[in-house]
This record gives structure tokens, sequence and C-alpha cells, in this order.
């Protein structure tokens, strides 16, 4: 099962830069853990709802190897 036929995850920038991303650094910082230790519980938590929908293990990896940010261009987040 492909969720992503016709469509582009540069479509919800907005929504993952303005809301996603804030929101996950805000809730590390109030639970004193990294950020990344909050993205990865996220991350796990989405792949395994993908996983219910029928996203195979391969098709997730495979999204993962394709989803390259470059440093330099990742928005600033407040802290």
């Amino acid at each position: 099962m492909n969720l992503y036929k016709g469509y582009r995850v540069e479509d919800h920038a907005s929504f993952l830069f303005d809301d996603v991303l804030p929101a996950v650094v805000g809730y590390a910082n109030s639970q004193g853990v990294q950020t990344g230790v909050a993205a990865f519980a996220v991350f796990l938590t989405m792949a395994g709802l993908m996983a219910i929908e029928g996203v195979g293990r391969d098709e997730i990896i495979r999204a993962i190897d394709e989803m390259r940010f470059p440093a330099d261009s990742t928005p600033d987040v407040p802290a």
C-alpha cells in the first residue's frame, strides 16, 4: 500500500515545520529530554500507525532513505 501516490511530503511542509516540529521541541524541553529522543518516540508511533494502515516495513525504510534534509535548510525552532 502506498499512501503517498500523487502526494508530496513537501505539500505538508508548513504543518510539519510550523506545528509538528515546535510541538516536539516544546515537549522535549518540558520533559527535560533531548529533542531527538522525543522525535524518535514520535517517529516510532507514526511508523506503527502507518504499519497498521498497511504500509510495509520496506516502504517505510525506503521513505526514510529518500527523505534527507540538508542541515542548512532546516528552520530555526524556538526553544
